[in-house]
Parts: structure tokens; C-alpha cells; sequence
């Protein structure tokens, strides 16, 4: 399905989500993982091509935030580096994730990505409410029950930018992405 980029996207039921999404290969280890949990009845599971580390995001309610935020995002370089998704569990709010080891680079990089925000007056629209490295893999979750995680290593290299349209079904629209080999570069949008 092809999206119209003509139309006027600055609602408040749009955020424009900075992340990173795994590659297929760690998506279907996060699923085996996934799949060794027991859920109790009413989860909600994110599909595996919405999964995502997010690295920050803005409510799209001013004109052109997409085009700032791009412009914004063109001034960050990207270079590769590895994770390693080592930890899993369900927080206090019904949402289970798995996280990765601390690493040095993420940090750099998700400074560097909030500093290019800053300087193009865009964190006023930013959530900035403390951030602890993530990927959702259910919700509505409280008394799920965890096994042991097996380290899943991840070579990043790569940042998506993706609206996120809070709709009844709740879509991501893929707009961009910023690599090491090639910077930024728009993509064709198109609703998952």
C-alpha cells in the first residue's frame, strides 16, 4: 500500500518516531525468545515488523515537523556498532521488553541525535522523559512469566525515521533511514 506524502500529516494522533529496527534475522530471535514466555491471556503483541528501539520522538503538531526533523537528522553520522539484547522482563506498567547491555555508542548516538533537535528548536515538541534502551515485545503483560534470555547480538547500522499513526489499526509509515554507507535518504513510504 502506497501512502499520499501530499496530504497533511501534522495531527495529533502522529508522532514521529527515531529508531532503530532490527534486521530479520535478530527479529526472529526476539520472537523465538518471545515465544518461550508465558503470557497470560489479553496480551498484546507488537508485529515483528514494528519492532524498535526508540531513540526519541516528537508529536507531530506543528507544519513542516517532518521536514525539519529530516533536516535535523541529516547533520547526524551514523557508524556501525554492536549491541548485544541480553536482558528481558516485564516493567511496573504491564510492558514487557528486552534491553540491551549498555553500550557506550547508543548513548553517542542518541546524544547526537537530541543535540541536531536542539539546535533546529525542535525539543519542545520532543518527549524527553528519562529513556532506558528498549524494545516493546507485548503489553498488557503484568504477570507474564520470563525464562532465561539467550544474548542475541545485533549489528546496528542504521536509523529509521517513521511516522507513527495512533489509529485504530496503529500504523508505522517508514520515511527515512541514515546509514553509515549512505547518510540520509528518503525512503518510499508505505503503512505497516
Amino acid at each position: 500500500m502506497t501512502f499520499d506524502m501530499t496530504q497533511d500529516h501534522a495531527t495529533s494522533d502522529n508522532r514521529l518516531l527515531v529508531g532503530l529496527f532490527p534486521n530479520g534475522a535478530v527479529s526472529t530471535a526476539i520472537e523465538l525468545h518471545r515465544r518461550q514466555w508465558w503470557w497470560p491471556k489479553g496480551c498484546h503483541f507488537p508485529p515483528l515488523s514494528r519492532l524498535h528501539l526508540t531513540l526519541g520522538y516528537l508529536d507531530e503538531h506543528e507544519e513542516r515537523c517532518e521536514e525539519r526533523l529530516l533536516e535535523a537528522l541529516s547533520q547526524v553520522r551514523m557508524k556501525a556498532f554492536g549491541l548485544m539484547l541480553d536482558q528481558s522482563g516485564t516493567w511496573s506498567n504491564g510492558v514487557s521488553v528486552i534491553q540491551p547491555a549498555p553500550h557506550g555508542q547508543l548513548f553517542e548516538l542518541r546524544e547526537r541525535i537530541w543535540s541536531a533537535l536542539q539546535q533546529a528548536d525542535l525539543m519542545d515538541l520532543a518527549k524527553t522523559s528519562g529513556w532506558k534502551p528498549h524494545i516493546t515485545i507485548a503489553r498488557a503483560s503484568e504477570r507474564a512469566a520470563c525464562p532465561t534470555m539467550s544474548p542475541i547480538p545485533w549489528a546496528v547500522s542504521e536509523i529509521r525515521v517513521v511516522r507513527s499513526h495512533f489509529t485504530t489499526p496503529f500504523r508505522h509509515e517508514h520515511l527515512a533511514s541514515i546509514s553509515a554507507r549512505h547518510g540520509l535518504r528518503r525512503l518510499t513510504a508505505s503503512l505497516h
